[in-house]
């Protein structure tokens, strides 16, 4: 294919990008956070699920969601992130 038909089909036939390497300087300073889903609805109605990883240490946090709203989020931030392990010198989200 040609360049500009690689660049605007679909991601996994795209070629691919340089990786950039993260490394935090101790843990718990960088933090990834990322919404997956939607799933096939569970139980509880979740369909989402939200995540933090800590980059130095591999720890994992996460939460099902109903739904994403910036309040959810933000509770998760608050709760799961900041109140347990302080505040961050970074998070690293993708739009």
């Amino acid at each position: 294919r040609c360049d500009k038909c690689q660049r605007h089909a679909d991601m996994h036939l795209a070629p691919p990008n340089e990786l950039k390497s993260l490394s935090s300087p101790w843990p718990f300073a960088w933090w990834g956070m990322d919404i997956l889903g939607p799933f096939t609805m569970g139980i509880a109605q979740n369909r989402y699920l939200i995540v933090g990883v800590d980059y130095f240490t591999k720890w994992i946090e996460a939460e099902p969601l109903i739904e994403i709203t910036s309040f959810r989020v933000l509770r998760f931030y608050k709760r799961d992130i900041l109140s347990q392990f302080g505040i961050p010198q970074a998070v690293v989200v993708t739009p």
